[in-house]
């Protein structure tokens, strides 16, 4: 490898910036799955009630609300249960500018599973905003068009994106590989014509594959991962979406060293059915 190392290293390079390049769309494409995931979690509304309902009223609503179209479960909040949870995610201080509790007794609905979209929510949202029950009733509908409008785009642009780094990966590793066997094709031919087996010749070519592979993506996944733990501790936010990140590093990493033993083995052993049907 060091006697050949003008055709190595610029492959390895390559390799190198691929699947750094590879793990940002992995890595893009696993936070996509995980806000698609969460999307479901957003088909909820909140109807809020006046401070002074009564359990019979409170038991009637609920009924309602239970026999409405496209509802699945209705939940009811107190103002304390309210506030209770308003401080485990908020600051208490934004609380010590007012006096007592200043959320009302809601009700939380969400839809059934068949009909979480946008156009349902909307409409579900409507039905309730007519009711004289309610003081208002709040649901994420922006966050849901949004989603829903770039679905599409947020999991095609990964996909394709990864395809294509996949497929250029193979074609450096073939090239990589055909450049060193021609750099070195009297010694191929030499040692196949000493009775080398296609083993002993194909075995140090395909460990050359799998070593820059996996050197390759090795440095670039360590130096996605520290990117993206540096960004992590300046944004909490951050951290909390990198779940699992270990795992698709690791498989970008055997992924890209799996390809190039596999195509320095097709690109050996094509080189070497050539050179016996030059013979025969």
């Amino acid at each position: 490898m060091r006697q050949h190392r003008t055709v190595i290293l610029p492959s390895f390079a390559t390799i190198f910036l691929c699947s750094l390049l590879l793990s940002a769309s992995f890595t893009a494409f696993g936070a996509v799955m995980r806000i698609l995931s969460m999307e479901k979690n957003l088909y909820a509304l909140e109807a809020f009630l006046p401070e002074s309902v009564g359990e019979d009223s409170l038991t009637v609503i609920q009924n309602r609300l239970e026999h409405t179209k496209f509802i699945d479960s209705v939940t009811f909040v107190s103002a304390d249960s309210a506030l209770a949870d308003f401080r485990k995610h908020f600051s208490g201080e934004m609380l010590d500018l007012v006096e007592g509790n200043p959320i009302p007794p809601f009700f939380r609905v969400t839809l059934v599973e068949d009909h979480k979209n946008p156009a349902t929510l909307i409409e579900v949202k409507n039905n309730l905003s007519r009711m004289d029950f309610f003081e208002e009733v709040q649901a994420p509908v922006q966050w849901v068009e949004k989603i829903s409008a770039w679905k599409f785009r947020m999991l095609f642009w990964p996909i394709c994106v990864s395809v294509l780094l996949l497929f250029t990966l193979s074609l450096i590793i073939c090239n990589s590989v055909r450049l060193s066997l021609l750099s070195r094709r009297l010694l191929v031919e030499n040692m196949k014509y000493a009775g080398g087996s296609h083993f002993f010749i194909e075995f140090p070519f395909v460990l050359q594959g799998a070593f820059q592979g996996v050197v390759g993506s090795g440095l670039a996944v360590i130096l996605l991962a520290v990117v993206l733990n540096s960004v992590a501790d300046a944004f909490p936010i951050v951290a909390a979406n990198l779940t699992g990140l270990g795992s698709c590093l690791a498989l970008v990493v055997l992924l890209v060293t799996a390809l190039s033993g596999y195509f320095s083995y097709r690109t050996v052993r094509g080189f070497l059915s050539i050179k016996r049907n030059e013979q025969d």
